[in-house]
């Protein structure tokens, strides 16, 4: 049996929750930081992690980033733009770094659960991708013993199943 080529074919159907529990901790933070902006230019990326060189945000954006997006899937997710134009605003954003993955075609099967947590100097940031079929207007929030649970109702044909 060939073991290499079995993990080979295993991992390339990995979605980006398998991904990003690959990188480490900064290396998350920039891309979460890119996949919520859509670009960002080094200094930004630089003052997610109070670092004053550039050079460690651009080893991890080219060689862990990239690198296991290039190993992951053969194509990158993040990427350089001296000048481009953004499709959402109509604005020339320059020198900037881009996110480049498709969120859809990033996460095959039923590996959709996406759920981080970073505990900032200031803030505690939970980031979740839901399904499309939920009502984001009313979560219910709930707090106990330091467990933090929120619960939002599903829709079906765009119409909310209960209240």
């Amino acid at each position: 049996m060939d073991v290499d080529g079995v993990v080979v074919r295993d991992t390339k159907q990995k979605g980006l929750a398998y991904f990003m529990r690959c990188l480490d901790e900064k290396s998350r933070t920039i891309l979460y930081y890119l996949w919520w902006h859509r670009h960002a230019e080094i200094s930004e990326l630089r003052n997610l992690f109070d670092t004053s060189d550039d050079s460690d945000v651009l080893y991890r954006l080219r060689e862990i980033i990239n690198g296991k997006s290039q190993e992951l899937w053969g194509k990158t997710i993040v990427d350089f733009a001296q000048s481009k134009i953004d499709p959402l605003t109509g604005e020339k954003v320059l020198f900037s770094w881009w996110f480049v993955g498709e969120d859809d075609a990033l996460m095959p099967g039923g590996d959709k659960s996406l759920v981080d947590m970073f505990n900032e100097k200031d803030n505690v940031i939970i980031i979740a991708q839901l399904p499309v079929s939920v009502d984001l207007t009313a979560p219910d929030i709930q707090v106990k013993n330091s467990i933090l649970r929120v619960k939002f109702k599903k829709l079906i044909r765009g119409k909310i199943i209960s209240r």
